[in-house]
C-alpha cells in the first residue's frame, strides 16, 4: 500500500531522504513551489492491524524520530493523504501482441530506484529511435525490432528493477530491514554501489 501527501515545511531542496519504519519505508523530497512530497510504502499485512492511516502513522511512523519531527512540524496541503493498495511490482512483458511497452506498462519501478519518470522518458527514446529505424528500412523485420527493443530495455533497466524489487522486499520485512540497516550503518561504503544498482548510470544526451 502506498500513501502520499504534499506538505509545507522545512526540508533541504537538495536532499532526497529515505526513512524506514516497521513494515515499510518513506521517501521525502522537495518538488515544485517549495512543496515537500512525502510518500511511503507499507506492507498491507502490517497496515491492516490499524483502523486507518492516521492511527498507523501515529503508532508506527512516529516511532522513527525523523518522521515524527517532520510530520509533526509540517502542514499538509492536501485535504487528506492519497492512498492506493494492491500495487503490483511483478515482472511485465516488454513486448505484448507486437506492442512495445514503455513506462509502467513495461515494468513498475520501485520508488527506491529513483526517478521513474526519467526511466519512462528514456524507454520512450529507445523505442522511438528503433521505430524510426524500422520505418526507414534499417531494421528489416518486426521481429528484429521487437528483439532489439527487448535487448536494449533489459540492458538499461533490468538490473535496476530487480535490485529495487529485492531491496524493497527487504525493507518491508521488519527483521530483514533491521539487519540491513545495521549493516549499512557499520559499512557506509556499501551505499554507493547500492545506489548505482538501483538508480543506474547518468544518461548523457
Amino acid at each position: 500500500m502506498a500513501v502520499k501527501a504534499h506538505y509545507k515545511g522545512e526540508h533541504p531542496s537538495d536532499l532526497v531522504a529515505l526513512h524506514n519504519f516497521q513494515g515499510g519505508y518513506c521517501g521525502v523530497s522537495k518538488v515544485e513551489d517549495d512543496i515537500i512530497n512525502i510518500c511511503y510504502l507499507v506492507n498491507y499485512q502490517s497496515f491492516k492491524q490499524f483502523k486507518n492511516i492516521r492511527e498507523h502513522r501515529e503508532r508506527v511512523l512516529f516511532k522513527n524520530p525523523h518522521l515524527n519531527e517532520l510530520l509533526n512540524n509540517a502542514e499538509m496541503i492536501f485535504e487528506a493523504p492519497l492512498s492506493i493498495s494492491q500495487i503490483a511490482f511483478d515482472t511485465k512483458e516488454k513486448v505484448k501482441d507486437h506492442v512495445l511497452m514503455i513506462g509502467d506498462t513495461a515494468g513498475l519501478i520501485h520508488p527506491l530506484c529513483g526517478n521513474g519518470m526519467s526511466m519512462a522518458i528514456h524507454a520512450a527514446g529507445i523505442c522511438s529511435s528503433l521505430v524510426v529505424n524500422y520505418l526507414e528500412g534499417n531494421i528489416k523485420s518486426r521481429h528484429s525490432l521487437e528483439h532489439k527493443y527487448l535487448q536494449q530495455w533489459n540492458a538499461q533497466f533490468r538490473t535496476r528493477v530487480q535490485a529495487g524489487r529485492i531491496l524493497s522486499d527487504i525493507l518491508l520485512k521488519p527483521a530483514a530491514s533491521e539487519f540491513v540497516m545495521k549493516v549499512l550503518v557499520k559499512f557506509p561504503a556499501l551505499f554507493k554501489p547500492m545506489i548505482r544498482m538501483t538508480h543506474g548510470s547518468p544518461l548523457h544526451m
